[in-house]
């Protein structure tokens, strides 16, 4: 496989690693008993830390990271939360 060939599957691979990063820290987090209000917190590091590595790499991968972590885990975040907040 030549260099043309194989540099759009690296790419992936950063968006790849950061989704399973993502699941698996929200299935842990899901795991323990009031987790997920850390998730929440670990969701938004994690998204700034992958706008300030697309800043920094000048990568478009790091940035389609970001925001597929901020939509995805918000999203997670409300579905967990929102039986939580309608008992208070």
């Amino acid at each position: 496989m030549s260099e043309e060939e194989k540099k759009p599957q690296e790419r992936w691979k950063v968006v790849g690693y950061n989704m399973l990063g993502l699941f698996a820290y929200t299935l842990l987090f899901r795991l323990v008993d009031g987790g997920i209000i850390f998730d929440c917190f670990v969701v938004g590091v994690h998204f700034l830390v992958a706008i300030i590595m697309a800043i920094a790499l000048k990568k478009w991968e790091w940035l389609l990271s970001a925001f597929l972590v901020l939509a995805i885990g918000f999203s997670t975040c409300v579905t967990f939360l929102g039986p939580t907040w309608n008992q208070m």
